[in-house]
């Protein structure tokens, strides 16, 4: 894979390339996360320092509007239902599941589910975030189709 925050050199060629963004219709869709990434949250005035979870989901609807969006998911108390929303959403934890459980982080990569797609506006730009983690039984029947 290519590294995509490696700096250039003056001199150096580069790869033209258009931009791969595509801003999705707010709704629900399909996704399977394509990557993941470990790392570190330095922490704000809201949440504590923390490892931090950065997945890569390729998104898809049965409309057939596909685009990546990433998503972080952070290993801090306060987000445990949002790390319990994804990992039911993706069947690697049984949907009734409750009390203490180990995340089957191994099983990430690959992994498929389903989750709310919404737009959130930065600086005057529009951006696909996760709004929601959704257990299979509320989400469409449609399948990821890349």
């Amino acid at each position: 894979m290519a590294i995509e925050n490696e700096a250039l050199d003056w001199d150096e060629p580069i790869e033209a390339q258009d931009s791969q963004f595509t801003l999705l219709t707010p709704g629900e869709y399909v996704f399977r996360v394509d990557d993941f990434e470990r790392g570190h949250f330095d922490g704000s005035d809201k949440m504590q320092a923390c490892p931090m979870a950065t997945l890569t989901l390729a998104c898809a609807n049965a409309r057939g509007e596909q685009a990546s969006v990433k998503t972080r998911l952070y290993l801090n108390r306060r987000q445990q239902w949002k790390l319990t929303q994804f990992f039911k959403s993706c069947g690697l934890i049984p949907a009734g599941a409750e009390g203490q459980t180990r995340l089957p982080w191994d099983r990430v990569l690959g992994a498929q589910g389903h989750c709310k797609v919404k737009t959130r506006t930065y600086d005057g730009k529009e951006y696909n975030e996760v709004d929601s983690f959704l257990a299979p039984k509320a989400a469409p029947s449609a399948g990821y189709r890349a």
